[in-house]
């Protein structure tokens, strides 16, 4: 699976070249295409040779006692006006429970994100996302040692003040007791309702059904704010708490993204 979508978003990429203008992924002004605080993926890529950083800082009570406080975030390209590449890791990760204190790093995730087509009217947009875990979290932290593999369907339409992101999310996991992968399915519905032009309001059901037995079906609420620094610099913030019995109770956190530098111009003028 992994080759297969890796050779398409390079073939797509081929594409884009060929048939895009330059200057779109020239483009002297940078601007920020931010997706915290939601899981849900939107459609739109970073911009088109532009390196952008999102990091968070979380907590989370998952219950029965046990906290989980989380530094992760990572970098995102914009390969082509419609192709992005994602790279994101649990930096640190510090969990406190029943068995003691541990602290370490957790996973890195790799992936691909496409953009198929652009909203009209009456329709929205759609895309792809295809992200591969690589397995750097010890077993202590959570960490299975195993790859796992994640494939999004991405919608997203604006409507009037609102904005639309739905995500239909398909998981394989990597087993640790026998070979194969554990299979589970995801959902994630965020809107985004613009206060001010600097303010968003954001409101997100998600959820999964049962992997295996040792992760059980569950859905949350998040309610979280994104404020406009600038065009290039954004700051999150929010909680999400557990609707159904198996999920974390509850999780704030506090987030910034921000557009570096558009790497296409800058390797133009050396």
């Amino acid at each position: 699976m992994p080759s297969f979508f890796m050779l398409l978003c390079i073939w797509m990429h081929a594409q884009e070249v060929a048939n895009s203008n330059e200057s779109n992924c020239l483009n002297g002004r940078i601007s920020s295409i931010p997706s915290r605080p939601t899981v849900t993926n939107a459609t739109d890529t970073t911009q088109c040779g532009v390196v952008e950083l999102e990091y968070g800082l979380e907590r989370q009570w998952s219950g029965v006692g046990a906290l989980r406080d989380d530094l992760s975030g990572g970098l995102r390209f914009g390969l082509t006006p419609n192709l992005g590449f994602h790279w994101s890791s649990g930096d640190f990760l510090n969990v406190v429970d029943g068995s003691g204190s541990r602290t370490g790093f957790g996973d890195t995730w790799l992936g691909l994100r496409y953009k198929l087509s652009k909203q009209t009217k009456k329709t929205p947009s759609f895309g792809v996302f295809y992200a591969a875990k690589m397995p750097s979290a010890g077993a202590a932290l959570g960490g299975s040692g195993h790859v796992d593999h994640s494939l999004s369907f991405l919608a997203s339409k604006d409507i009037r003040r609102l904005h639309f992101d739905f995500n239909f999310i398909e998981l394989l996991a990597g087993r640790t007791l026998r070979p194969g992968f554990d299979h589970n399915s995801g959902f994630a519905l965020a809107s985004w309702l613009t206060v001010t032009q600097r303010f968003n309001l954001v409101l997100e059901p998600y959820g999964y059904t049962l992997l295996n037995h040792n992760n059980a079906a569950f859905s949350s609420m998040m309610i979280g704010f994104n404020y406009k620094v600038q065009s290039r610099l954004y700051l999150d913030t929010g909680v999400d708490v557990g609707v159904t019995s198996y999920a974390p109770h509850k999780r704030v956190y506090i987030g910034i993204t921000y557009a570096i530098v558009n790497l296409y111009a800058w390797i133009k003028t050396r």
